[in-house]
Order: structure tokens, then sequence, then C-alpha cells
């Protein structure tokens, strides 16, 4: 073997090396960023079944009964959550634009929704009340949110 030869293999070698080692990062990093992602969508899907379930309390305590709920984490700036309890099919949509990324989940609610409600949560205003009101028009007992 000459002189040169054993440069060009070493070259090679720490090419390869270095190549390696660029992918390992660049899969850690987009592995890391999937689990953000699937970490953020647990915790609105919680947080909808969290929110279905006080509605179900909420309905069950009665008229007037009102019950304060937060944001699962903290909202950033340009990040949101809005909840909107729909009628039409008695669903619970909750979407979210958290770091950029759009998020939707949707329930059914166990109780009936006479009228449709809604409340966005930010970062300024990360709270909101599910509130029990009874409709005098139609004798009948309904939930609804608000900020």
């Amino acid at each position: 073997m000459k002189r040169g030869q054993i440069s060009l293999d070493f070259l090679f070698a720490v090419t390869l090396i270095a190549l390696t080692m660029v992918n390992l990062v660049y899969i850690a990093n987009s592995e890391r960023s999937h689990a953000e992602t699937f970490d953020t969508a647990t915790k609105l899907k919680i947080f909808s079944v969290d929110v279905r379930d006080s509605l179900t309390k909420v309905y069950a305590a009665g008229n007037g009964f009102t019950l304060r709920k937060e944001a699962p984490f903290t909202l950033q700036g340009g990040d949101y959550i809005n909840i909107t309890l729909s009628p039409v099919d008695n669903l619970i949509n909750m979407t979210a634009v958290v770091g950029g990324e759009t998020y939707r989940v949707v329930q059914k609610s166990p109780v009936p929704i006479l009228r449709e409600s809604s409340v966005k949560l930010t970062p300024e205003n990360p709270e909101f009340y599910i509130t029990a009101q009874y409709n005098e028009t139609e004798g009948r007992l309904y939930v609804r949110v608000s900020s």
C-alpha cells in the first residue's frame, strides 16, 4: 500500500461516519417533532373528554350551576383553542392552533345542547365557564360555554 492510499481510505471512512452522524441527527429531530405533535394532540383529546364529562356534571347539577375550566397547557402568542357546542348534531367541536399546527377534536355530547355557544381560549384568556340553564320556552335544561 502506498502512503496516498491510506489517506484516501481514511478520508472515505471519515466521510461515511460524518454522513451517518448527520442522518442520525436528522432522524432524532424528526422523531422529536412527531413526539411533540403527538403530545399536543393527546392533551387536546384528553381535554375534550374532560369538557364532555364536565358538561354532564353541570347538567346533572341543575339550573344555574357553573364550572370553571382552563386550557390544558400554557398557550403561547398566536395559539388558541376554540370550543363550540353545536345543537345541530349535538357535538362538542374543538379546534386548536398550537405552534402553527392545527388540531381538531370532536366529541358527541351526552346532554342536550339547545343553543350554539362558543368560546375562544387565548394566552390572555385561558379559562372558560360551563353553565347549565333552564330554557323557559322549551321547558328543558341545557348547557353552554362562555368566557
